[in-house]
C-alpha cells in the first residue's frame, strides 16, 4: 500500500490516456430521461434566463441597487446598507437554500444534510452547522416554506446577497434594526419585486439594452428550425408584454426597441418581427400559478396600444380563426395553452426554462410535461471538471487508500476479538500494529479532506460544485435528475440536433451496479485472501 504523500507524486507521474487537447463542454444536451422529439408536438420557452441570458455584473446589479436603496428610503433600514459591500454577481450560485429564521445560507446533499452554511458572509464552523441542522443533534428540517426559501433561479441570487448584508448589519447594530431575520427577508423580497415591476429595470433595459443582455445569433434559426419541423412554437413568460417587446426585439435584431432604422428590419427572410417566430405568446403568465390553477382568466394583448380584452379561447371558431385575430396573450392558464396548441396530453409538448420551480418541477409535477432544465453554469462545470481531471485522480487515489486503511483496521480488530485469550504477547503485537494504522487512516482522512477541498474550490471558493456537496450530488443535482428530462447550457444547443431526435438516457447506477469497486466487496475479497494464505 502506497504512503499518503506518495499519492500526488504518483499522480503527477502518470500518463494521460486523455487527448491533452481533450477541451471542456461542447453544448451538449444530457438526458435524464428517454424524450423521442417525434413524439412531441409542441416545443415552449421561457423568455428570462432562458431565450434571453442576461450580463450578470451589470443586470443583476440594477435590481440590487434598487432594491438597497428602497429599502433605506422606504423600509426605514439604516443608511450603512448603501455603504456595505459591493454587489459580487458571482458569490452565491443556485440550489442553495435560505434559512430565514437564522439568517443562514446553506447548502446540502441530496440527502439533506448540511454540508456548508454561512451566518450572513461568515462561515459557521462544524459544531456550530450541526447544533442547528444535524438530525442527531436537533429536529429533522424540511427545509421548506415558509422558513426556508431555495435559490432556484438566477434572478435571486441579488435577493441572498442583500438579505446577507442586513443579517451581517443587524448583528453589528441590533438597537438599530429591532426586525427579525425573516421579516427582514421578506422586505428584501418585497423591494427586488418592485425594482422589477415599477418600470426601474425596464427602463433600464430599454435604453441599452446590449449592455444587459446577450446577443445570441444563432437564437432565430433555432427557433426557425424547430417550426419548420412542424412544430408549433410557443412562448410562455412572467414578463408582462411591453418588456417582453424590448428584449425579443434585441435578441432577434441586436437592435434596440423603438431605434427608426428597426422598421427597415426583417428578423429572417420568413419573419418580419419576432411575434411571427411563435404560434402563440403568453405573457404574465405567473407562473407558478399558470400550471396549477385552471381557474386564471386569459386576456388578449393589443400589441400596438398595449391594451388588454377579455377572451375565453375560441367559442365559434377554429382555432386558426381564432389566433389569426392576435395570437399575443396575458395570463391564463395551462388548459388555454393546450387548447390552443390543440394537444390533448402534457406528454405532447416540451417546454424549456431555466427556473427549477416555475418551469419544470412544477410543469413535469402537475402536468407530465416533458422539460429541458438551461443551465449555463454547465460551462464552467465541465470545464473545470476536464481541466482538473488530474486532481480528481488524486481525490480518488485517496479514497482507495482510505478504503484499505480501513479494511486493515477492520481486520487486525476481528483478530484481536477472535485471539482474545491468547498470550499478552501476541495480542500486544496486533495491537500495536492496530495503533499505527489508526495514526496512518486518520492522516489519510485528513490528506483526502484536504485535496477535497482543493478540488472543489477550483469551481467555486465558498460553495464548490453546482451538482456535488464532498461526494455526493447536491440538493440541485437530485432536482435535475427528478424532473429535467433534458439539459443544456443554452436554447441554441438545440440547433445542432436534429428535430426529430430521439434522446435516450444512459443507464442508471446503483452501488451494487458498481460491484468491483465497492469497498466492502474489496475488504471481503482482501480477508478472503489473507485467510487462504495464512492457511
Amino acid at each position: 500500500m502506497k504512503h499518503v504523500d506518495e499519492v500526488e507524486g504518483d499522480a503527477s507521474q502518470r500518463a494521460f490516456q486523455q487527448d491533452q487537447s481533450q477541451k471542456g463542454y461542447g453544448g451538449e444536451v444530457f438526458c435524464n430521461r428517454n424524450l423521442n422529439m417525434a413524439k412531441i408536438s409542441a416545443v415552449g420557452f421561457d423568455m428570462d434566463y432562458t431565450l434571453a441570458t442576461y450580463i450578470a455584473g451589470t443586470f443583476e446589479l440594477l435590481a440590487f441597487e434598487g432594491a438597497r436603496k428602497r429599502l433605506v428610503e422606504e423600509m426605514g433600514y439604516p443608511t450603512e446598507l448603501l455603504e456595505a459591500r459591493t454587489y459580487d454577481p458571482n458569490y452565491f450560485c443556485r440550489g442553495l437554500v435560505v434559512d430565514k429564521k437564522r439568517g443562514n445560507i446553506i447548502k446540502m446533499d441530496r440527502h439533506k444534510w448540511v454540508k456548508i452554511c454561512y451566518h450572513g458572509f461568515r462561515e459557521l464552523s462544524k459544531s456550530e452547522r450541526d447544533s442547528l441542522y444535524d438530525p442527531a443533534v436537533t429536529t429533522w428540517s424540511t427545509f421548506k416554506e415558509p422558513d426556508y426559501a431555495i435559490l432556484d433561479t438566477l434572478f435571486s441570487l441579488p435577493d441572498a446577497y442583500l438579505f446577507c448584508e442586513l443579517v451581517e448589519l443587524k448583528d453589528k447594530l441590533p438597537s438599530e434594526i429591532s426586525k427579525s431575520y425573516i421579516e427582514m427577508y421578506r422586505d428584501v423580497r418585497r423591494c427586488v419585486d418592485l425594482s422589477h415591476r415599477d418600470g426601474y429595470i425596464k427602463e433600464k433595459v430599454a435604453q441599452d439594452p446590449a449592455k444587459y443582455i446577450v446577443f445570441e445569433p444563432e437564437l432565430v434559426p433555432t427557433l426557425e428550425r424547430i417550426r419548420s419541423s412542424g412544430r408549433k412554437v410557443f412562448l410562455v413568460t412572467n414578463s408582462l408584454y411591453d418588456y417582453t417587446d424590448v428584449v425579443m426585439t434585441y435578441l432577434t435584431t441586436r437592435m434596440r426597441l423603438g431605434d427608426p432604422a428597426l422598421a427597415d428590419v426583417r428578423v429572417s427572410p420568413t419573419a418580419q418581427t419576432w411575434r411571427d417566430l411563435f404560434d402563440l405568446i403568453i405573457v404574465g403568465s405567473c407562473k407558478p400559478g399558470f400550471l396549477t390553477d385552471s381557474n386564471l382568466s386569459l386576456y388578449r394583448v393589443d400589441t400596438a396600444s398595449g391594451a388588454l380584452s377579455n377572451t375565453e379561447g375560441p367559442l365559434f371558431e377554429t382555432k386558426e380563426e381564432f389566433l389569426a385575430d392576435g395570437k399575443v396573450f396575458q395570463g391564463g392558464n395551462w388548459k388555454h395553452l393546450h387548447n390552443l396548441l390543440g394537444v390533448v396530453s402534457g406528454a405532447q409538448l416540451v417546454y424549456v426554462g431555466d427556473h427549477m420551480y416555475s418551469d419544470i418541477l412544477r410543469s413535469k409535477r402537475e402536468l407530465g410535461w416533458r422539460t429541458v432544465l438551461v443551465i449555463p453554469e454547465l460551462v464552467h462545470e465541465i470545464d473545470v471538471m476536464v481541466r482538473e481531471a488530474e486532481l480528481d485522480e488524486e481525490v480518488t487515489e485517496l479514497q482507495h487508500m482510505r478504503d484499505e486503511l480501513d479494511d486493515l483496521v477492520d481486520r487486525l480488530e476481528s483478530q484481536l476479538y477472535a485471539n482474545a485469550s491468547e498470550s499478552e504477547g501476541y495480542t500486544s503485537a496486533i495491537q500495536e500494529e492496530l495503533e499505527k494504522v489508526r495514526r496512518d487512516l486518520i492522516s489519510c482522512k485528513v490528506a483526502l479532506k484536504e485535496k477535497t477541498r482543493q478540488y472543489h474550490v477550483k469551481f467555486h471558493p465558498i460553495w464548490g460544485q453546482l451538482f456535488k456537496v464532498g461526494y455526493q450530488n447536491s440538493r440541485f443535482a437530485e432536482q435535475v435528475e427528478n424532473y429535467a428530462c433534458l439539459y443544456t447550457s443554452k436554447v441554441t444547443n438545440l440547433l445542432r440536433i436534429s428535430p426529430e431526435h430521439n434522446f435516450r438516457c444512459m443507464s442508471d447506477v446503483m452501488p451494487h451496479d458498481r460491484l468491483e469497486e465497492n469497498p466492502i466487496r474489496k475488504m471481503l475479497r482482501s480477508r478472503d485472501e489473507h485467510s487462504a494464505d495464512e492457511a
